[in-house]
């Protein structure tokens, strides 16, 4: 009966740490979705009639977020999303479902959109900033996931005639605390079965 108990104190420790980590950073896309409750909401930015707007508007799986580029305008090519002066940052303001997850590709560009080696600082609302030095475009996802509502993204400037962009952008949410509990309930009901099996078939 002692290795139950411990079982279950050892699960619903689990549970609690899964439940009280403030932010983890993702480095790999896999990694993030798999941490992210289903229903989140992939933005490719595809759409390249948005090039030279003041700020664009997305939404999607009840998230709803705006872009913008503070001091410049939006720059669109099909396939990122970026400023259209250089050396400038890009604010993602969250306006729809809360948001408390995100990841997304990150990264440095020039003139010619040309991928460029380049520290990338991302920033969110609730005073967290991380940065990182890709090495390519395939090497630019960062995710973060947060116990407390994100409201607004920011890259910062890059530097002199270069750019900031970014590329399929996720929102989403981590699973409910009550998802934690409920799991931690659930398996511990499986051990509990399983020792009385156990103890049945000694009595046997």
């Amino acid at each position: 009966m002692r290795t139950i108990h411990l079982t279950v104190a050892a699960i619903a420790l689990a549970a609690t740490s899964a439940v009280s980590a403030q932010t983890t950073v993702y480095t790999t896309r896999a990694a993030f979705d798999a941490a992210v409750a289903s229903g989140s909401y992939t933005e490719t930015f595809s759409n390249g009639s948005i090039n030279g707007a003041a700020s664009a508007n997305f939404s999607g799986g009840g998230f709803a977020y705006t872009v913008s580029a503070p001091g410049t305008v939006l720059y669109a090519n099909s396939t990122f999303l970026g400023t259209s002066l250089p050396d400038l940052p890009m604010l993602v303001t969250f306006t729809g479902a809360p948001v408390t997850a995100v990841g997304g590709d990150f990264y440095v560009t020039d003139f010619f959109d040309d991928f460029q080696p380049v520290s990338v600082t991302v920033t969110l609302s609730n005073g967290f900033s991380s940065t990182f030095l890709p090495v390519s475009a395939a090497d630019s996802f960062r995710g973060v996931t947060t116990a407390l509502p994100i409201t607004s993204l920011t890259l910062s400037a890059p530097g002199a005639s270069l750019y900031v962009g970014m590329d399929n952008l996720t929102v989403g949410v981590v699973p409910e605390p009550g998802t934690y509990a409920m799991m931690a309930l659930g398996l511990a009901a499986i051990g509990g079965f399983a020792a009385r099996r156990r103890k049945q078939d000694q009595a046997a």
